[in-house]
């Protein structure tokens, strides 16, 4: 019965396979299901290993275990939840004593898996580091030959031959199913800990690591072959594979490690009698817990500096700062460049553009921040030397790559950011399975202070980032390490630097490092990995303006108390040889009880104090200038903005991007709000597009104090939207949408009668009402206006109403990068004048 503890470690750990999204997107119904099927196992093998219920004072753990429920996010607190769960039946089960196995099954389920859970964020920064263990190629090319496959090496890289074609293999940790074999492991370390002396616990784990090892180099190879028949990259990641791939080695665990030596009554829980020493204990754990969290969460507050901020424009001739975004420049040119980005910038700091100097000591001295974006030319030793001396002396150092090394631009950046430790690879991402653009989502509590006011994160195609050595890799601040991805590497056989193929077995998948900061003597540096999203066409959209200022933010300041972090790590750990010794003669299970008391104690009072500091200190640049703010309601709206590339590719009727983009032409800065509410309480003009939800008593109220306190409200809307509610809004206004059928007509500018602005299509509808703004030759009313007067304060607020709403759609003017027709810059023009319109008034 003891040997399915090894099936229960194995379901345990297979379950977060489904419950984390490393590979594949979280399905929690498998995962429980994997999770019930680890519990009933190990519920079975500690049969005889305890006899008494527990005591219960060791429900005082609960005032530990329920504040950090509280803080930890699913799925990371199924150990604390199973621990929590067997506890409570403890109490419930008190005086059956037949049914003790199973809280005692649940609480050592859980154990397992709170130890896996702890150790995770390690692993997730260890193989996002480094993928590649190009070592493992020699022993597995003779090893796969002996086994009948052709193969050599070249570069690290193992190629096998076959009849088809020769395939380039990488061989990664992911690949390796390393995963799954790193948690089983985990789970041995707490059944050897709990169950063996020293001795045995050294031994048995001797026995696991040369048995894994070995095991892993066979697995590989059968999976490789089974890749070289199907040629489906996904066989490497599949869960359900890889369980079954793992299931051999178990069964290799109950001969090798039978575990039926384990002492009967092992999981006996001793009666809880707190001691002097006990309690001395507690306090060291809480100290070294405690410290241990200040050293892996605590940021520096640093000193802020003056905010210059130095863009080179003299080694980059792509995405430049210099062409204004207006309403004539028309073409792929026009929007895919920072000059959008940089205004936003200037908005909290002042911004100057190298054009024409190379980088010098003294040229960067009058600056706080240099950014490197996108560079087409190579840095001189001496600028590099400049640029080190820079960053060391206290300044802030942004790198901006891409995807592929398109125009050598991560070759040039490598020159620079190899010195600090870090470099840019030369591949692509995507989504795994979909190879679709990937999106991050930074879990708030616990992010860096570049995410603090981040929701979400779209990438257009990013590369990745590696530490260039052991050292650089523990001075690291992981930014955000994406998963589900999978990173192809680039060619030079394609016009755009993308490989066909984007599902390689030289490929490397799961958690990847798309952007990373550090700290370098006084100053700091952040480098980025997609340069596409700061792109005008696309910047104020999926977070890329709460990113660059939040890259700002960090990078305005100069370190101060960077002498912090190793101290509380130095702490930690002295304090961790400390406890070892002190408790060495205890009850292996009374330290564990100790360990969780405090240790919880100690995390969920450090980690909200880190959070409550970062918050504090890193709470966003001010904004120290006045924009036009142009908020794009959705909660009623039935429309959607997509500005990526590809969004050509799809339906384009209900797509408003490219008028959403042309808000910036006029000087505007668009975003997207997700109430009515939001949108009334920041924009300078709202938008309301193809109204189709009912408007609340509540919400017309909120409306009409927006407009009495001077606001500006669009509202567009289309025959085709059936369920309109745009009469619920504007009916109060003395302004009614009704149908009118008409061929294509000219829209004049009535105030005077005379100033054509458009050809616009079939109006479908009509307005009544309100001051007209635009009309056809048949004198019906395409947009028209009225404004409300605060009586009390004298502030006009306007209301527009215009249709037809589809004319301003992608399906008519085209995407972002249109090079446009007549008839579409016509109605360009006629969103210029309704914006300016409002604007004006």
């Amino acid at each position: 019965m003891k040997s399915l503890l090894w099936l229960g470690v194995l379901f345990l750990s297979a379950s977060w396979l489904f419950y984390i999204p490393q590979f594949n997107t979280p399905d929690v119904f498998i995962g429980t299901v994997f999770l019930v099927l680890g519990v009933l196992c190990m519920t079975g093998g500690i049969q005889g290993l305890s006899r008494e219920h527990v005591d219960l004072k060791y429900l005082l753990l609960l005032i530990a275990f329920i504040p950090a429920l509280l803080l930890i996010p699913f799925p990371y607190t199924l150990g604390l939840v199973m621990l929590t769960i067997g506890l409570v039946l403890s109490l419930v089960l008190y005086t059956k004593k037949q049914f003790q196995p199973l809280p005692y099954g649940l609480m050592f389920s859980g154990l397992i898996l709170l130890f896996q859970t702890l150790v995770f964020p390690v692993y997730i920064i260890f193989v996002s580091h480094g993928h590649r263990l190009d070592v493992l190629s020699w022993i597995v090319s003779p090893a796969a030959n002996l086994l009948g496959l052709h193969t050599s090496v070249n570069h690290g890289i193992l190629f096998v031959e076959t009849l088809q074609q020769n395939y380039p293999i990488t061989i990664t940790w992911e690949k390796l199913g390393f995963y799954l074999l790193f948690n089983i492991f985990l789970g041995a370390l707490v059944l050897f800990w709990v169950s063996y002396d020293k001795r045995k616990l050294l031994k048995y784990t001797l026995i696991f690591l040369l048995t894994g090892f070995l095991y892993i180099i066979v697995r590989f190879i059968a999976v490789l072959s089974f890749y070289l028949i199907t040629t489906d990259l996904s066989i490497f990641w599949n869960p359900y594979y890889m369980i079954l791939s793992y299931l051999p080695f178990i069964l290799l665990l109950f001969k090798l490690i039978p575990l039926k030596d384990i002492p009967k009554y092992t999981l006996q829980v001793p009666l809880l009698n707190i001691s002097k020493k006990q309690i001395a204990a507690l306090g060291l754990i809480f100290l070294m817990v405690f410290s241990g969290v200040f050293a892996f969460f605590f940021q520096d507050p640093g000193t802020i500096k003056q905010g210059r901020v130095l863009i080179d424009e003299y080694h980059s001739q792509w995405e430049d700062t210099l062409r204004p975004l207006d309403t004539e420049w028309y073409g792929l040119l026009s929007t895919y460049n920072y000059y959008t980005w940089a205004q936003w910038l200037d908005l909290s700091y002042t911004v100057t553009r190298n054009t024409k100097t190379p980088l010098t000591r003294d040229l960067l001295t009058t600056y706080d921040i240099l950014i490197l974006k996108c560079p087409t030319q190579s840095y001189t030793n001496q600028e590099i030397e400049a640029i080190q001396l820079f960053v060391d002396a206290g300044g802030g150092l942004y790198l901006i790559g891409d995807h592929t090394n398109v125009f050598g631009m991560n070759t040039f950046l490598n020159q620079v950011s190899e010195g600090f430790g870090l470099r840019f690879n030369t591949d692509a991402t995507y989504e795994m399975g979909t190879g679709n653009l990937s999106i991050f989502s930074p879990e708030p509590f616990y992010s860096h202070p570049i995410l603090r006011h981040v929701t979400q994160f779209d990438f257009m195609t990013s590369c990745t980032l590696e530490p260039t050595s052991p050292l650089a890799s523990a001075r690291i601040e992981n930014i955000i390490i994406g998963n589900r991805l999978i990173s192809e590497p680039g060619t030079y056989s394609t016009e755009n630097f993308f490989r066909e193929s984007i599902a390689s077995p030289d490929s490397e998948f799961g958690y990847l490092l798309q952007a990373a900061a550090v700290k370098y003597g006084k100053g700091r540096v952040v480098a980025f990995t997609d340069s596409t999203v700061f792109s005008s066409f696309c910047f104020c959209t999926d977070g890329y303006q709460s990113f660059t200022l939040g890259v700002m933010d960090y990078l305005n300041r100069e370190n101060t108390y960077t002498f912090l972090t190793p101290l509380f790590f130095a702490v930690s750990f002295l304090l961790f040889l400390i406890l070892v010794f002190f408790l060495r003669h205890e009850n292996k299970l009374t330290v564990l009880w100790m360990v969780l008391l405090a240790g919880l104690v100690a995390f969920s009072t450090a980690a909200p104090l880190c959070s409550m500091l970062i918050d504090t200190t890193y709470s966003g640049p001010p904004i120290q200038q006045d924009y036009t703010h142009i908020c794009f309601e959705q909660d009623h709206s039935s429309y959607f903005i997509s500005v990526k590339p590809t969004a050509t590719l799809t339906d384009t009727i209900d797509n408003y991007g490219t008028f959403y983009v042309w808000t910036q032409r006029i000087g505007g800065f668009p975003s997207l709000e997700a109430t009515l509410r939001d949108t009334l309480t920041t924009g300078d003009v709202v938008v309301i597009i193809n109204p189709d939800i009912s408007f609340t008593e509540t919400e017309l109220s909120l409306v009409t104090d927006y407009l009495e306190a001077g606001g500006n409200i669009l509202v567009m809307d289309s025959i085709m939207n059936s369920h309109s509610t745009a009469n619920e809004l504007i009916g109060a206004y003395g302004m009614w949408l009704t149908t009118s059928i008409d061929d294509s007509y000219v829209l004049f500018n009535t105030s005077d009668n005379s100033s054509e602005i458009g050809i616009a299509s079939s109006p479908y509808l009509t307005i009544a009402g309100g001051a007209p703004l635009l009309s056809n030759e048949e004198n019906e009313t395409s947009a028209s206006m009225t404004q409300v007067v605060n009586a009390k304060t004298g502030d006009i607020g306007t209301l527009l109403v215009v249709v037809d709403s589809y004319m301003f759609s992608d399906a008519v003017m085209g995407g972002t990068f249109t090079e446009p027709t007549e008839r579409q810059r016509s109605i360009y023009s006629v969103e210029f004048f309704l914006l300016d319109y409002l604007l004006k008034t």
